[in-house]
């Protein structure tokens, strides 16, 4: 059987989305790879030096490969020239792109989505209002321009998701997105999370930090849980990098309780996740893999109810809930969980429902049974 894995976009970022291709080229080493732009040096290590076979936006200048917003136009072009004859099976890694692919003839393609494109379907409208083409906002006319193009884009997205055999999902949550955007049923199954390197963090001390471990990008709601710990004055560590760094340091400037340690190391991370009081969560997730992490480092979650975090986090029991999008709101569910004595057993116990190990099992049982209605 010849089998083609597809991702959108291997560039920069090596998130969620990335370990579960990672996850799915370990499991078919035989497979061909496949992904839009690959910078194959960043990635060889996690591709174990696999080649990937890539589209003509690879040729595409840095700066331009760093933003795929900016190449929208091309991007329904770059899909469709991909060619994918000769293959049996197709499983695709989608958040946007790969699975709008044209498949040949007899040839059974699987999607394991992990969200309708945003920008495209819910929320383009609002993340326009925050873009800017250096030195000006976008005005009017580049407004109209946009809409058009993204309208354009939206019907390909819709009609391309047709030709996908079988949809999985990452979460429940997505499932729902799925089935309200392109109108088709999708199976969940949890994506992979390395719980196994975090075995050693049951028995140690906790300190007295709290932890927020993200990328620095507005939406994922930092500048929230900054105004919080301004005015409650805990131990806030911020782990991460991103466009919105230098904001919120300024935001923070007053406060020597909040520290910035910028990109950390893997094993840096752990330490971090292990040593913290509570993982702060603040932004409604598709997923979310470092709830999980800190579950398996045996930290609980205060977590913003919604998303991912509600199929992840057990209320009262691996981390706490606050409802509004508000400092009052927040600093209650922080004054809740530090009134809790968290269980280790209980927070490793939930994490490993998320293991890597469920994932390829899960994966491998549920292609299986899609090849076999297919034969």
């Amino acid at each position: 059987m010849k089998i083609a894995l597809v991702h959108d976009w291997l560039n920069v970022k090596s998130g969620g989305a990335e370990r579960v291709f990672f996850e799915l080229a370990k499991m078919y080493p035989e497979a061909d790879l496949y992904s839009l732009i690959c910078n194959q040096k960043l990635f060889a290590e996690s591709l174990n030096d696999r080649k990937v076979q890539t589209s003509f936006l690879q040729y595409a200048p840095g700066a331009l490969k760093k933003r795929p917003q900016f190449m929208l136009p091309l991007i329904p072009r770059a899909v469709d020239n991909l060619d994918f004859s000769g293959y049996d099976l197709i499983v695709s890694s989608s958040s946007a792109w790969a699975k709008n692919i044209q498949k040949p003839k007899n040839c059974v393609h699987i999607c394991y989505c992990h969200t309708p494109a945003r920008m495209l379907w819910d929320s383009w409208p609002k993340y326009l209002d925050g873009q800017r083409i250096r030195p000006f906002k976008v005005g009017p006319l580049s407004r109209f321009i946009i809409s058009r193009t993204t309208s354009r884009v939206r019907l390909w997205d819709f009609y391309g998701s047709n030709r996908v055999d079988h949809f999985l999902a990452n979460s429940n949550y997505i499932a729902d997105r799925i089935r309200k955007f392109y109108r088709r049923g999708a199976e969940v199954v949890y994506p992979p999370v390395n719980v196994g390197q975090f075995k050693s963090a049951t028995g140690q001390e906790k300190g007295s930090y709290y932890l927020i471990l993200s990328v620095l990008s507005k939406y994922k709601n930092i500048e929230l849980v900054i105004k919080t710990f301004n005015k409650n004055k805990l131990p806030l560590v911020i782990a991460g990098d991103g466009p919105d760094k230098d904001r919120l340091i300024e935001l923070a400037a007053s406060s020597p309780n909040i520290k910035f340690l910028g990109r950390v190391s893997e094993a840096k991370k752990i330490e971090l996740l292990q040593q913290a009081k509570g993982l702060v969560f603040a932004n409604i997730e598709d997923f979310g893999l470092t709830p999980v992490e800190a579950m398996a480092a045996s930290t609980p979650v205060i977590a913003r109810r919604g998303g991912g975090a509600n199929e992840t986090v057990v209320a009262n029991e691996t981390g706490v809930f606050f409802d509004q999008d508000n400092e009052d709101s927040l600093n209650q569910a922080i004054t809740r969980a530090e009134q809790i004595n968290w269980s280790e057993n209980t927070l490793l116990a939930q994490a490993k429902k998320f293991s890597a190990e469920r994932f390829v099992k899960k994966l491998a049982r549920v292609v299986d049974s899609i090849e076999g209605t297919h034969e």
